[in-house]
């Protein structure tokens, strides 16, 4: 905060509004309410995955049950086998903002988490480097966040992720053990998405590092191995139990599925990719700059980079992490780096003018969410297609896409498949893709053990053609985003 502080030291007064700029929290906060309002403004943005509405109807599930499902209540081609949500904690947040807010309410708690997320981020890179450098920071993290910004529960642990990556380092740093508060942060952790396994990992790293390089490893294992336990066991306290911290490694498993759903696919540098630029940025400034790092901090983020390049899924890693792994290290160099002679004199009236932007924002996100958010013209909602099914006195099991499978749980209706493909395995996954994607003998297969009485497909899918021509199938409705077929009575 140098340069409010040099124009305060020259623009004396009593204005309320020039003491609060030399107070970090002053500028965190609108920082902080200013992302939040930016987020929101997009807010159906954030609704365009079709995993978002089947979060949801678990989280209002388990409200309206007053428990967490042991066996899938959902489908009908899975129900009844074993299924325990273990995001079940940020789906409850997601069901009961819906229920409160409408799709308002999901908009809100994405907004802000993400940018709690940043805010945090920011406060911690001000430990290190100038407020102009760290706010470029964070906008650089906040570009590998576009792609996965969604209202999901991994949005909803990123907060918790930043918070327990940056109180390790601190410790790190201070030579001692974790505070035992971030073992709330783990249980959180844990009940609301599965990357909590990562922050697992983390520690285990990060208490390597201490055993290996602060010259007294028997007493460095003493201080970490007792916080390395108790973490492992908040990771455990979740109705998965120990199934909780086999399930990366479960989903892992799961090549086929892995290679066909887009979020765990490698991005395509053929087009833009906001990992790209962040790569981009720390090479430049590593090579410009010339820092020297701690090889066990190049390694773990080394290691983030690989998952990052690996799956969309992790794009977003790097960009929260490398930084707190990093800026020990960083900060203190850049500062020697960057001595600027002349310092910059800010014009008195620009707090006012920013103060000002920032309330405007403030107040027209309010307004925005206040008049409720819009999401009915989704093409992962194929309202008009079920309502011509239903016109039509269809009822029974469907064949449905895989995009589809949110909506119809969310309406009520049992899909054969949605987004939970870690229920329904590789071996179904494979099946049901090759029905799909026009294999007749499949998908008359699996039309005759499911008995299926309808199909809700996109245009493009290739099966439309095989049921068009099966005896006694007939279209009732075609749009855009969705066609249905129904078998005549």
């Amino acid at each position: 905060m140098k340069i409010i502080t040099i124009w305060m030291e020259t623009n004396s007064g009593d204005n309320p509004l020039q003491q609060f700029a030399t107070k970090r929290w002053f500028w965190l906060s609108l920082f902080g309410f200013s992302l939040f309002s930016i987020i929101s403004l997009i807010g159906a943005r954030l609704l365009g995955d079709p995993d978002t509405l089947w979060h949801i109807a678990a989280g209002k599930w388990i409200l309206a049950n007053q428990a967490v499902p042991r066996a899938d209540p959902f489908s009908f081609s899975f129900h009844g086998a074993k299924w325990v949500p273990h995001e079940w904690l940020a789906e409850v947040s997601l069901g009961a903002s819906h229920a409160w807010l409408g799709w308002a309410g999901p908009v809100v708690v994405t907004a802000l988490a993400a940018s709690v997320t940043l805010t945090v981020l920011l406060r911690f890179l001000l430990r290190y480097i100038e407020p102009l450098h760290a706010c470029m920071g964070t906008v650089l993290t906040s570009l590998t966040l576009v792609q996965h910004l969604l209202a999901r529960p991994h949005t909803l642990a990123w907060p918790l992720m930043v918070i327990w990556a940056a109180h390790l380092v601190l410790a790190r740093e201070q030579g001692k053990r974790p505070s035992l508060w971030l073992l709330v942060v783990m249980l959180a952790w844990a009940n609301l998405h599965g990357s909590f396994m990562l922050g697992i990992g983390l520690a285990g790293a990060l208490a390597a590092e201490a055993v290996l390089t602060e010259g007294h490893p028997w007493q460095s294992a003493k201080v970490w191995a007792p916080f390395l336990a108790l973490t492992v066991l908040a990771g455990l306290l979740t109705p998965n139990g120990l199934d909780g911290l086999l399930f990366p490694f479960h989903v892992s498993g799961m090549s086929y599925s892995l290679s066909i759903i887009s979020e765990w696919q490698p991005p395509d540098f053929r087009s833009f990719q906001p990992i790209e630029l962040w790569l981009a940025f720390v090479l430049f400034g590593a090579l410009y700059f010339g820092f020297r790092l701690p090889a066990t901090r190049i390694v773990m983020c080394f290691g983030m980079v690989h998952l990052a390049l690996t799956s969309v899924r992790y794009a977003e890693l790097p960009g929260l992490l490398a930084p707190l792994l990093l800026m020990p290290s960083v900060g203190p160099q850049l500062r020697a780096a960057i001595r600027p002679e002349i310092k910059p004199k800010v014009p008195p009236w620009s707090l006012l003018i920013i103060t000002t932007a920032c309330i405007v924002l403030i107040t027209a996100s309010i307004v925005v969410l206040a008049r409720g958010v819009s999401h009915d013209q989704s093409p992962v909602q194929p309202r008009a297609a079920i309502r011509a099914a239903m016109a039509a006195g269809i009822s029974g099991p469907v064949f449905n896409s895989y995009n589809f499978g949110g909506y119809l749980i969310f309406s009520g209706i049992a899909p054969m498949i949605d987004g939970r493909a870690d229920l329904y395995g590789d071996d179904f996954v494979r099946r049901y893709m090759a029905a799909y994607s026009g294999d007749a003998t499949v998908l008359e297969s699996l039309f005759r053990e499911y008995k299926i009485r309808w199909a809700l497909l996109e245009p493009t899918s290739p099966a439309l053609k095989v049921i068009s021509g099966l005896p006694g199938w007939r279209k009732v409705h075609e749009d855009d985003d969705a066609v249905a077929y129904v078998l005549k009575q």
